[in-house]
């Protein structure tokens, strides 16, 4: 088994910070699919040594396939003082793979107190928002321009890695490592794509907003940046991100839309006026005009221009019919004092191009 340590310098401080506070970037390399007929023969992982000051990539690597357990203890050793894992889909394989084999080298399960993080699952419904064809890890390291080197895949390594038994051929083991290197740094470029499912999550703040014409404007400062811009649009609107800033136009609309009211019990329809009044004034109107209210006629008409909204976040909310929706709302300044509500009613906007 060697052990060999390198030390990356293009890593952006958003990443630094993740690993200063214990966070750890890691990938494993194997001959096969199912634990049970093959074996690991690389692990790699970066972190930040703090008796060095330093961030570390380090690869475990296997060049004499009967000394597994002893590569297995070797890094579940190191996870001893690691808070939380950060991989690439990870959870359907790395981690599986690695707790089967700690329990067949009758070891206990390494995980069991170690956060996880997996950046393929948390990425992968905003493919549609990226427009990327595959969400595997290179073709979302091309997406972020990310300088590869390595060309080959998991498979093709395996029979390099058995060329390299064989032969001991330093080049082809440098192919194993730069893969391997490769696959863990290129994980820390990925973990910047967290920006954008923090902000559909709510991590903004609102810098600007206002009513402008048929348009709301609305402009947001994210809590982390974006590495790449993107534009996308959505019936209701558009939405810009691009480095520190968010800007999300909603398109209203001026129509009649009808206020249904909760108490339906408690009105009389009015069929010749097609609306509903309390049954308090109702009880005025001669009886062959009005009939009890459903819950489908108790409401009352207005004319105006509206605002789009996936839930009752303002009220009135208006609808065009009973079952119809989005909901909508007149929009007034008021609404910018009730700070929580707008921040509600803004992340729930934003999932109409999350869905997209």
């Amino acid at each position: 088994m060697q052990i060999i340590d390198s030390n990356p310098t293009t890593l952006s401080a958003d990443v630094q910070t993740h690993l200063k506070t214990g966070d750890v970037f890691f990938d494993i390399e194997t001959t096969g699919l199912s634990w049970r007929t093959s074996h690991l023969y690389l692990i790699g992982a970066l972190f930040y040594d703090s008796v060095s000051d330093t961030v570390t990539l380090r690869q475990w690597f296997l060049d004499r396939p009967a000394e597994e357990k002893e590569m297995l203890v070797s890094f579940l050793s190191f996870l001893s003082g690691v808070k939380r894992l950060i991989h690439f889909n990870g959870t359907t394989f790395d981690l599986p793979y690695l707790a089967h084999k700690a329990l067949f080298y009758q070891m206990e399960d390494p995980f069991s107190s170690i956060e996880s993080l997996d950046l393929y699952q948390l990425l992968r419904p905003f493919q549609p928002l990226f427009r990327l064809s595959s969400m595997k890890q290179k073709s979302v390291e091309q997406y972020l321009s990310f300088p590869r080197k390595d060309q080959l895949d998991g498979k093709q390594l395996i029979s390099v890695y058995h060329d390299y038994l064989q032969t001991l051929d330093k080049k082809k083991q440098e192919l194993l490592f730069l893969h391997n290197y490769e696959d863990v740094l290129g994980m820390s470029f990925i973990l910047e794509l967290l920006a954008f499912p923090a902000l559909f999550h709510g991590d903004f703040s609102v810098k600007s907003c206002c009513f402008t014409g048929q348009t709301l404007e609305i402009s947001l400062q994210p809590d982390r940046k974006f590495p790449v811009s993107l534009s996308c649009t959505c019936p209701d609107g558009s939405l810009t991100l691009s480095d520190s800033l968010a800007s999300l136009s909603l398109q209203a609309r001026t129509a009649e839309l009808k206020y249904f009211f909760p108490d339906y019990k408690n009105y009389y329809y009015l069929p010749l006026e097609d609306q509903a009044i309390h049954k308090s004034v109702g009880a005025f109107v001669d009886l062959e005009h009005r009939q009890k209210a459903k819950a489908v006629n108790c409401y009352q008409r207005r004319y105006g221009t509206f605002l789009p909204q996936q839930k009752e976040f303002f009220k009135p909310a208006f609808r065009e019919d009973f079952k119809s929706r989005p909901y909508y709302f007149a929009w007034s300044d008021a609404f910018l004092l009730q700070e929580d509500l707008l921040k509600e009613y803004i992340s729930s906007e934003l999932q109409l191009f999350f869905k997209k």
